[in-house]
């Protein structure tokens, strides 16, 4: 069985990524760009879309031009046609063929048979693999699936020749806990994953939905449970609520794991530009690239962080390529100011004039905190530029 410490991550930003509703459709020498930040980072897989749109294929053929590292997959449906337009790229090896596998999307959106289903799946794996292509297959809705026929669809994909299934978690109905009379088998994600592991001699790739905010979470206990792949996107950018993120991730692979072949400090920096060219904001406290992942505004934690850094931060904002920020708002402390004073101080040339017994100095302490955020004139944090221009007005400059 795989070991975590081996844990493979299928980038599909570039796929179920640009599916996210409202995003602004980015060209191709910026789709090339983003994979070119996901390579250089270290993802194992870019997958893609290849056979819709002359905008895909042209993105697709530059990617597989550009040489990198990482595997280069087009996800397909399962059919001839689908496969025959990802032949045409030069260069391309491998596919992920997707299809459903349970009744909710047998029935009611392809409106076909499990049998109609089966043959169309096995059908399309070995069409792939006969062709030369290494093959991912996609069980979309896994985790509504009828545990049964999911296992008799795994083992017709392995006898055509898949090398890797991927359970989708296409709702996010999956949870990290063990079967027990109230969670259902099929949506334990350690039981279904450490189950197909020994049964299956086929990779297992886990490929998680955030609709109730489980994705990163299953997409680890996924990985514990013999799966050697997860599927993510940079940002959990995708369909609703999103994917599991490739940064949470990655930095989870590296502080519980030791997992250090990654690049983290492109991180940040990959986020920002995707934010760029989709027209999207990153929220302020997201996790390891928001403004805020580093940012310390409350006394006590200002405080902490200007002795050592350490008391209120897991990792340093650079090694991320993030930065750290020292605000003063709302029960912002003494030394947060005292520490700001200096900065602007410094800057200006003035340090060897500081004392913080100079009435200037408490003067504009006792102004932050009771005239402007102690009586409630003031809600938002001071900009470094109204700070700088308090310091002025307070002659300390």
């Amino acid at each position: 069985m795989a070991t975590i410490q081996e844990a493979k991550i299928d980038d599909t930003t570039l796929r179920d990524g640009l599916q996210m509703p409202g995003i602004r459709a980015p060209a191709p020498p910026q789709r090339l760009k983003i994979a070119t930040y996901l390579n250089d980072i270290g993802v194992d897989r870019l997958e893609l879309f290849g056979t819709w749109y002359d905008v895909d294929r042209k993105t697709a053929q530059l990617i597989l031009d550009a040489g990198f590292k990482a595997r280069i997959a087009i996800w397909v449906r399962a059919n001839k046609n689908d496969i025959d337009e990802a032949l045409r790229l030069n260069g391309i090896k491998e596919v992920g063929i997707s299809h459903p596998v349970s009744d909710i999307h047998l029935q009611n959106k392809l409106m076909i048979t499990r049998e109609e289903a089966f043959d169309r799946v096995t059908g399309a794996v070995k069409y792939a693999t006969e062709h030369g292509l290494r093959v991912f297959y996609h069980g979309e809705d896994s985790t509504r699936s009828d545990m049964e026929y999911e296992k008799r669809i795994i083992q017709g994909v392995i006898e055509a020749g898949a090398e890797v299934y991927r359970i989708c978690d296409t709702v996010g109905a999956g949870i990290s806990a063990h079967h027990t009379a109230e969670i259902d088998l099929n949506k334990s994600i350690p039981d279904k994953t450490y189950m197909f592991s020994q049964n299956f001699k086929i990779g297992l790739e886990f490929h998680g939905h955030d609709d109730l905010g489980n994705a990163v979470t299953n997409s680890l206990t996924s990985l514990n449970n013999g799966a050697e792949w997860v599927s993510t996107t940079m940002l959990g950018v995708g369909e609703r609520s999103g994917n599991a993120e490739t940064e949470k991730l990655i930095m989870n692979l590296y502080h519980h794991y030791g997992v250090k072949r990654f690049d983290i400090s492109l991180l940040t920096e990959c986020c920002v530009l995707l934010n760029k060219y989709l027209n999207i904001t990153i929220p302020k406290n997201k996790a390891i690239v928001g403004e805020n992942a580093f940012t310390h505004q409350s006394g006590i934690h200002s405080d902490g962080v200007i002795k050592h850094p350490e008391t209120y931060e897991l990792f340093p904002p650079e090694s991320v390529g993030n930065t750290r920020r020292l605000l003063i708002g709302s029960y912002s402390g003494k030394k947060i100011i005292l520490f700001k004073l200096k900065q602007v101080l410094l800057e200006e040339n003035s340090l060897e004039q500081f004392d913080e017994n100079d009435g200037r100095v408490i003067a504009i302490i006792d102004y932050i905190q009771k005239n402007l955020f102690g009586s409630g004139v003031r809600h938002s944090p001071l900009t470094d530029e109204e700070f700088k221009e308090l310091v002025r007005r307070f002659a300390l400059i």
